[in-house]
């Protein structure tokens, strides 16, 4: 099912050329963070991945160098967080113009620094370059227990669906930046955080995990896919988005739960846990200072759909995805399609 999805087209011909390393745990697509054996008598897992800025850039997503820095960091810290590693640190790679432009390079640092004092973790080192066009990348690592590793896989019907906060913010954040970009938006109305300390509540607990940072439904999506299983996700949206996506959604009459079908997300954890299971969740939440939010369950089957009062709307999750790729680049057109996809979809 995996090759329905352009982007998984994308990614299959370039790691299909690759030697699988025999020290890594995951297989393609099984995890936010790749997950490397060091050795044999050592009880932990090397978690490492990587992630980059250009189009967020390019396109006026991330206007503010310090935004820039703070996403960066992020991005990559919560891929550590879907596996329940704890950070050992992050290096960066920095690519702009011989003459950024005055404080672009400090608040870029600021936001990179900022985002790593808030997780507790460092930068570790890094490189830089010149370039026609700005380009970020940074690359995280992280330890987690070799017993405890959170993958993607292992999702069975009956498990129950959380979200680690409120979504959807991502998603309108995005949308009122590319559609109104004469519009000012605080600082403080888009700040994700990696959900670090939420991964390591849910070592031993969670039958699998991903963030959230491409949106919930593709999320939701992805571990379809990779489990086949079905997910149905309940419709209490003042419980489950985020109230600046409701407001936002209600004045400019969007059906509210679009906001999560956007391919820009906010870095909540999305996890399966079996019913047995729930009240260790619940425990392990409390002692950490977090509140899980229950939004729907898995059934067998395959797909993605929703609660609508008595009956459940199937969601054509790969047209969703796959119009992300095909439309993303004209955001006025993205919206008209999935408005189109919500009155076809009635709901």
């Amino acid at each position: 099912m995996m090759d329905q999805i352009l982007e998984n087209r994308r990614i299959a011909a370039i790691a299909g050329r690759f030697l699988r390393p025999p020290h890594r745990l995951n297989r393609l697509h099984e995890s936010d963070a790749e997950l490397i054996t060091l050795d044999p008598g050592f009880d932990r897992v090397l978690a490492i991945t990587t992630d980059a800025l250009s189009e967020e850039i390019s396109s006026g997503l991330y206007v503010e160098p310090y935004r820039a820095g703070w996403m960066l960091a992020m991005s990559n810290l919560s891929d550590l967080a879907a596996v329940g590693a704890e950070p050992l640190g992050l290096v960066v790679t920095i690519t702009c113009a011989p003459e950024p432009g005055e404080g672009f390079l400090e608040g870029l640092a600021d936001g990179i620094s900022a985002a790593c004092g808030t997780i507790g973790t460092y930068v570790l080192g890094g490189d830089t370059n010149q370039g026609g066009r700005t380009f970020l990348s940074g690359c995280a690592v992280g330890l987690v227990p070799k017993a405890a590793v959170l993958t993607r896989k292992g999702v069975l019907p009956g498990d129950k669906v959380y979200l680690s906060g409120p979504a959807g913010l991502g998603g309108v954040f995005a949308l009122l930046r590319l559609t109104e970009p004469a519009r000012p938006i605080p600082p403080s109305f888009y700040v994700p955080v990696a959900r670090i300390r939420e991964g390591i509540s849910l070592r031993g607990i969670a039958s699998a995990c991903m963030d959230t940072s491409d949106g919930v439904l593709h999320t939701l999506d992805t571990l379809m896919r990779l489990n086949g299983v079905r997910f149905i996700l309940d419709s209490d949206w003042p419980k489950i988005l985020h109230p600046e996506a409701l407001k936002v959604c209600s004045a400019r009459d969007i059906p509210a739960w679009l906001s999560l079908a956007s391919v820009h997300g906010e870095f909540e954890l999305c996890f399966t846990i079996p019913p047995d299971r729930e009240e260790a969740l619940l425990m392990a939440a409390r002692q950490a200072g977090w509140s899980p939010i229950p939004v729907g369950e898995a059934v067998p089957g395959t797909g993605v759909g929703i609660r609508s009062g008595e009956r459940v709307v199937d969601l054509d999750t790969a047209r969703i995805r796959n119009m992300a790729d095909s439309a993303a680049s004209d955001p006025r057109r993205y919206v008209a399609e999935l408005m189109t996809l919500a009155r076809e979809a009635g709901i």
